[in-house]
């Protein structure tokens, strides 16, 4: 920010975050998505640039998967103010290191 570094949460390298916040997923035949439930949870700010991650998810017949989210730069829905994830797959092994 104004050219010096600065942390912002998940914004970026590192495999341990105890930041957390909330998503509604939807899948349309492959295709799955992920939106924020609540309006600042996520940031204040209205894009969010998020690595590479692949989480820990328990489906619904409590099987242990992973939900890998690709890389991407998110910009806050200017109706809804919400975010939402685009491109998410799931996985039996992580797509990627976290790191």
């Amino acid at each position: 920010m104004d050219g010096h570094r600065i942390h912002i949460n998940c914004m970026g390298a590192g495999d341990e975050c105890a930041y957390t916040f909330a998503v509604q997923l939807q899948q349309i035949g492959t295709a799955v998505t992920a939106t924020t439930t609540d309006t600042f949870d996520l940031t204040s700010e209205d894009f969010f640039l998020v690595p590479d991650r692949s989480l820990n998810y328990t489906d619904e017949k409590g099987n242990h998967i992973f939900l890998n989210i690709p890389g991407q730069m998110i910009y806050r829905d200017t109706t809804t103010l919400q975010f939402t994830f685009t491109g998410l797959f799931f996985s039996e092994t992580a797509a990627y290191s976290n790191n």
